[in-house]
């Protein structure tokens, strides 16, 4: 089966990554894929290229008319060449332009929504595009929601529940498990001591991921417990943040915050950590960094967005978005667990990971339901 997929962008992002993933796992001898980005590439273009898949840049970067229909000539010529059986959306643009690029061929359409639903913290063109979706969305076959809480959100505005159903990010468990070298090292140039408590969060920089939040818990973390330090990795979560690191210096966090920017190897990190928190205030779907997280057997904090609580489980701590005492309360009772009963939560949550979310078994699921949006088509 020749398979499609086409992404609103692959700069560096959980969506995103979870599409090299995706492709990186599904059998080529069963799915033969092509990637038209809509927007720039980032680091997962780059890895997907390594996979010898095809990445075909549209460059709408603009909004002007001559843009948008230079890019849409260039797609649809790209999709003529490779005459797919099925073509996939990949977030609500990429999706939208799916449903454009494939009128008139005659190919099945399958959407993937990668997120959960606030209208309000949207741009209004993004906006636009969502409604926009909800109208088109009698057309595809299937409709993948990467969380059960996103596809009751967008049910309840319009989008068509006919086919739709939930498949979560899968993980891997051979690329992401705790290294005790790469931890040692990266703890020595982090100067964390044996007795700091190493408290990680990966993300893009985004009010979405309220890194601002995190850093008012921070503060009164660090109020009642001095040996721990708060490792931020991720674009835009660097020294060149003029707004975040003027929050640290208001807060007199410098001696207790890391600011360490894009990684290349995410394990690294995740490795060093004693503790992992993603403080989302809206729009997440099924945390992908949370998921690699535990692999590494790091217990995690999460608000209450998206599936990232039924993710954790047991495993670790839920708290309600925006709330940063208590998110500081979960953290602080987890550095007072101590290190015993922290390696006992985060085996559990690698356990839980592998009977639940391995990422083979998700792939196998996506290709079934693109044997299903095929055979609907027939």
């Amino acid at each position: 089966m020749r398979a499609a997929f086409v992404v609103s962008g692959l700069m560096t992002g959980g969506a995103e990554m979870m599409l090299y993933k995706l492709l990186k796992t599904l059998p080529r001898e069963r799915v033969e894929p092509l990637v038209i980005s809509l927007g720039r590439g980032g680091r997962p273009a780059e890895l997907i290229e390594r996979l010898k898949v095809s990445v075909i840049g549209l460059g709408l970067d603009g909004q002007g008319l001559w843009s948008v229909s230079r890019a849409a000539l260039k797609g649809r010529a790209a999709l003529k060449r490779f005459q797919p059986d099925i073509v996939c959306g990949w977030m609500y643009h990429g999706n939208v332009a799916a449903w454009l690029l494939t009128r008139g061929l005659g190919v099945p359409l399958v959407w993937s929504i990668r997120q959960t639903l606030n209208l309000a913290g949207e741009k209004v063109a993004t906006r636009r595009v969502i409604r926009t979706g909800a109208r088109l969305s009698r057309t595809p076959k299937r409709i993948v929601y990467v969380s059960h809480i996103g596809r009751e959100q967008h049910r309840a505005v319009g989008y068509c529940a006919e086919h739709d159903c939930v498949l979560p990010n899968g993980f891997e468990l051979d690329d992401f498990r705790r290294d005790p070298a790469q931890r040692a090292r990266l703890r020595a140039e982090l100067g964390a001591t044996e007795g700091t408590c190493v408290i990680g969060h990966l993300a893009r920089y985004h009010p979405m991921k309220d890194q601002a939040g995190l850093i008012g818990a921070a503060r009164r973390v660090v109020a009642e417990e001095q040996e721990v330090l708060f490792v931020m990795a991720g674009a835009g979560l660097d020294g060149m943040n003029a707004a975040l690191a003027a929050a640290i210096r208001e807060c007199r966090l410098e001696p207790y915050v890391r600011l360490v920017g894009e990684t290349t190897c995410p394990q690294a990190l995740l490795s060093a950590c004693d503790l992992f928190c993603l403080p989302s205030a809206w729009g997440e779907g099924f945390p992908n960094a949370v998921g690699e997280a535990m692999a590494c057997e790091v217990p995690c904090v999460v608000t209450r967005v998206g599936d990232g609580p039924d993710l954790v489980g047991a495993t670790g701590l839920v708290v309600d978005p925006g709330d940063r005492e208590g998110l500081a309360q979960a953290l602080l009772q987890l550095v007072r667990l101590g290190p015993t009963a922290r390696a006992g939560l985060g085996a559990r949550a690698r356990s839980r990971i592998a009977e639940s979310f391995s990422l083979p078994d998700v792939a196998t699921r996506y290709a079934g339901v693109f044997d299903e949006a095929v055979a609907m088509t027939a």
